[in-house]
């Protein structure tokens, strides 16, 4: 699952997701808990800053997601 948010190109990689929850705590406009207990996006996210959405992304323990700007990959 691919997304362009705030400027940045998010990547969910839900096979290695396990659920924990970490970026939906610090970004919960962007990010859900679905049934599988996997994250997936919001429907409709909302704007948020750039940087906290890099920090969201970083906290995942187990690197299910990834940030791009442009061609540079920025998280992890």
């Amino acid at each position: 699952m691919t997304r362009d948010i705030a400027g940045l190109t998010v990547e969910i990689d839900r096979t290695l997701c396990i659920g924990s929850g970490s970026c939906v705590g610090l970004a919960d406009e962007i990010f859900e808990i679905d049934e599988q207990n996997l994250v997936r996006f919001q429907e409709d996210p909302s704007d948020i800053d750039p940087e906290r959405l890099k920090e969201a992304c970083a906290v995942c323990p187990v690197d299910a997601l990834r940030v791009y700007d442009g061609d540079e990959q920025v998280v992890p």
